[in-house]
């Protein structure tokens, strides 16, 4: 199984956040196949294979400069659904606490987004998650105030997966 596929299964906003930063590499490498598979060393298996499809599905989307695989887009439309599920009829108590703690964090980040019109809360948190992976990955100072800010977020996006798993897994 790849690293992908379990995500996937584990917590589907890790997932999200994982297909954006390979879709970052892939951009990075240029598509190239051999500097894929030299990433793994030309030893291969589930997660070469993996990159290697994601790959593909890329270029025959036009993705190479921007945007996101359609696959991942369908997750994210899923967890919008889901959040609005949660938030609404079915009404989950800790989904809808960590949302409501997180909510006005994630409209500050919407309002100063300028002249973009507003996203779906959902939408906003991986933005906002994704912005501190790129940070952490490029070993930047994360200040205080943003990692504070970020909590709620992070629970947010716990709740969700959760949420995810439950209803989608049945557990």
């Amino acid at each position: 199984m790849s690293t992908a596929a379990a995500k996937k299964n584990a917590h589907i906003v890790e997932y999200v956040l994982y297909v954006w930063q390979m879709e970052d590499l892939l951009r990075a490498a240029q598509f190239s196949e051999t500097a894929i598979e030299g990433l793994f060393n030309g030893e291969g298996g589930a997660d070469c294979d993996w990159l290697l499809q994601l790959n593909t599905q890329m270029q025959r989307e036009k993705l190479e400069e921007k945007g996101h695989i359609s696959d991942v887009l369908e997750v994210q439309t899923e967890l919008a659904l889901l959040h609005d599920l949660l938030t609404g009829p079915m009404e989950d108590e800790i989904y809808v606490s960590a949302f409501q703690t997180a909510e006005p964090i994630l409209q500050e980040l919407e309002q100063n987004k300028m002249g973009e019109g507003m996203r779906h809360p959902t939408e906003t948190m991986l933005t906002a998650l994704y912005g501190w992976l790129v940070l952490k990955m490029r070993k930047e100072d994360v200040t205080l105030e943003t990692q504070s800010a970020l909590q709620p977020i992070r629970e947010m996006a716990n709740a969700l997966a959760r949420g995810h798993v439950k209803i989608y897994q049945g557990k």
